[in-house]
């Protein structure tokens, strides 16, 4: 079994992450069968020199710009390249509708904060949550131009910036029939931080701006009447109209995100940790690894014999909201 980890959009405190990344994530899966990938926005003086992207067998870069709106344009362009010119749905009372699709800028009239990253006069999102709609969508195109989703069996999607308190769970524990995801984070939704996929379910759970391009008015209707959106929610919708939500599970959370003291961030700078040396970003994230890597020491059990007794497989038994 093949396994694809992908860092994506940014890659950050190396200089405190790599370590644990490489022990707890790629070497736990199995070095041999297991890729690590960057997809990322780099600037003219990104370091090609840090351990993530010396380390990488793909490397899939994206020139960032002051404006993602600029971004966003060219897969708009490309994703209407030989789209239809009337979209066809059922909207929410059962009724048939044929529409003009609406540009995508139109959803930047929905607030709150998931398009943020794109400059606009009237209706500019807070925030940087629409860089990572538009890296799904460039990270969906390299896959499917190389050919990775027919090379691999696993994907994980994932953070350059996590420290590790317990390895990551085998993908064998996990049933590749399901998204999955850690058990925090979610913010009235489903986390963006960290997923795990399949062959199966990556094209449909990568497709978010592809579905807000061509199935744009049944989008943005049902989005409509609700004005405080974030990605996560978004995630969380984008995956219910897609009928995935129902295939969400859950998984311990047992990583945490940092901030070295001299590192940057486009949304929580995080609060200084005498003891460690960095800034830990969210103070949620570290209570739940804590309260993790506690419950295992104190259990007696193997780290995988321990992930059996924490995983659930039944949609009641998890915290997501179908």
């Amino acid at each position: 079994m093949k396994t694809l980890v992908i860092v994506l959009a940014e890659r950050r405190a190396a200089e405190l992450t790599f370590q644990s990344f490489k022990e707890n994530l790629l070497d736990r899966l199995g070095g041999d069968v297991t890729d690590l990938c960057v997809c990322i926005g780099v600037k003219p003086d990104y370091d090609y020199e840090n351990p993530f992207y010396k380390h990488a067998k793909y490397k899939f870069l994206y020139n960032e710009p002051d404006d993602y709106g600029l971004a966003f344009e060219d897969a708009y362009c490309e994703i209407r390249k030989n789209a239809s010119s009337i979209e066809e749905y059922t909207d929410e009372n059962g009724n048939f509708q044929q529409k003009t699709p609406l540009y995508w800028r139109e959803f930047l009239k929905i607030p709150w904060q998931y398009m943020g990253g794109i400059k606009d006069p009237h209706y500019e999102h807070p925030g940087s949550a629409g860089i990572l709609i538009f890296f799904r969508w460039f990270l969906l195109q390299k896959l499917q131009e190389k050919d990775l989703i027919s090379q691999y069996d696993h994907f994980i999607i994932t953070r350059s910036d996590y420290i590790y308190q317990l390895p990551h769970v085998k993908l064998s524990e996990l049933d590749e029939n399901y998204i999955w995801v850690p058990d925090e984070e979610h913010y009235g939704g489903i986390t963006d931080r960290h997923t795990v996929l399949s062959k199966s379910n990556i094209v449909p759970y990568l497709s978010l701006f592809h579905c807000m391009v061509l199935r744009s008015n049944e989008y943005f209707n049902k989005m409509a009447y609700h004005n405080r959106w974030n990605l996560e929610q978004l995630i969380q919708f984008h995956l219910k109209q897609n009928g995935l939500l129902e295939y969400v599970r859950e998984f311990p959370y047992v990583m945490y995100t940092v901030r070295p003291t001299n590192g940057v961030s486009r949304w929580r700078w995080g609060n200084y940790s005498e003891q460690h040396g960095y800034f830990i970003k969210y103070e949620t994230e570290y209570k739940k690894s804590s309260q993790y890597k506690t419950d295992f020491e104190n259990s007696g059990m193997s780290i995988d014999k321990f992930y059996k007794s924490c995983i659930k497989t039944s949609s009641n038994e998890n915290n997501i909201v179908t």
